[in-house]
């Protein structure tokens, strides 16, 4: 009977072993998995985060693009706005200049009456002389107004 008892030990320790055995090595796998599993989340949380990154940085770049933009538009304006504005100004001083003129040789006409001798022949020495005394002293005493 005790035979029968230390075959039956033995079987069962084999067995034993062997559920050990198993154990160990389903646990293994199952560690492998977990840690498998646990490194493909973590790869997965850190490419969303870095796609998360990007998206925010091409965000960021694109409003900063149009910040540019909108200051180039607008420094364009104002150079546009200044060129008028320069236009502007240069076309009422060439008005002024040219009214200024205008002014003048109309008070020129009215100073000047060139004698009978000289509207028939302008081109003698004293009708020469005659115009340039008479436009030395138009040219002293005039004032625009």
């Amino acid at each position: 009977m005790q035979r029968r008892g230390f075959e039956n030990d033995e079987g069962t320790f084999l067995l034993d072993l062997f559920k050990i055995a198993m154990g160990v090595f389903i646990g293994g796998l199952a560690a492998m998995f977990t840690y498998e599993a646990i490194t493909a989340w973590r790869l997965e949380q850190a490419a969303k985060k870095f796609a998360q990154d990007l998206q925010h940085e091409a965000q960021a770049m694109q409003a900063r693009q149009s910040q540019q933009a909108q200051q180039r538009e607008q420094a364009r304006k104002e150079e546009f706005e200044r060129a008028a504005q320069q236009r502007s100004a240069d076309e009422a001083m060439a008005r002024e200049i040219r009214e200024r003129r205008e002014r003048k040789e109309a008070a020129w006409q009215r100073f000047f009456r060139p004698s009978d001798l000289c509207r028939i022949d302008s081109a003698t020495l004293p009708c020469a002389n005659e115009y340039m005394a008479a436009r030395k002293r138009f040219d002293a005493t005039y004032v625009d107004r």
